[in-house]
């Protein structure tokens, strides 16, 4: 957070506590949070807020690189404090939006047929490794039951 507060100082964006919560918010939820969820958090600590503040502050901290705006879930804009390119999972069964790494050839190269590519985003669906898990000590379960009968 502090590497991030001094990029965006340098740059010469004003901090306002406001500002600062938002930050803060996002470096310590992981989950990719929407403009509702954080709104609903910070205004607790300052009742002013609103939620246009918010989504003005997301706005700028995505085009100064510093999040990731998703719409893995539609038309509902997330936040990944993650800059970096990597991709996202939605999980089916849970709903949490997960950070995966994909080897890619073309897309690390950026530049496919020519032209420049500038970012990617791609968006996986399916089942998460807890869930996955879950499914299989619940069929374990199941079985154990059958044999019993």
């Amino acid at each position: 957070m502090k590497e991030t507060i001094e990029r965006l100082k340098e740059k010469g964006v004003t901090l306002t506590p406001q500002r600062l919560a938002v930050i803060e918010f996002l470096m310590k939820n992981k989950n990719h949070p929407c403009v509702d969820e954080i709104y609903n958090v910070i205004k607790k600590k300052y009742p002013s807020i609103s939620p246009a503040t918010v989504y003005s502050t997301l706005q700028l901290l995505k085009e100064m690189g510093e999040i990731q705006e998703l719409h893995i879930r539609g038309d509902k804009a997330c936040f990944d404090p993650v800059a970096e390119r990597h991709h996202h999972l939605l999980c089916r069964v849970c709903g949490k939006t997960i950070d995966v790494k994909v080897q890619c050839p073309l897309i690390d190269n950026l530049k496919i047929a020519g032209h420049q590519v500038e970012d990617v985003q791609a968006y996986l669906y399916g089942v998460c490794v807890e869930c996955l898990k879950k499914k299989e000590k619940k069929e374990k379960k199941q079985k154990k039951k059958e044999v019993k009968k």
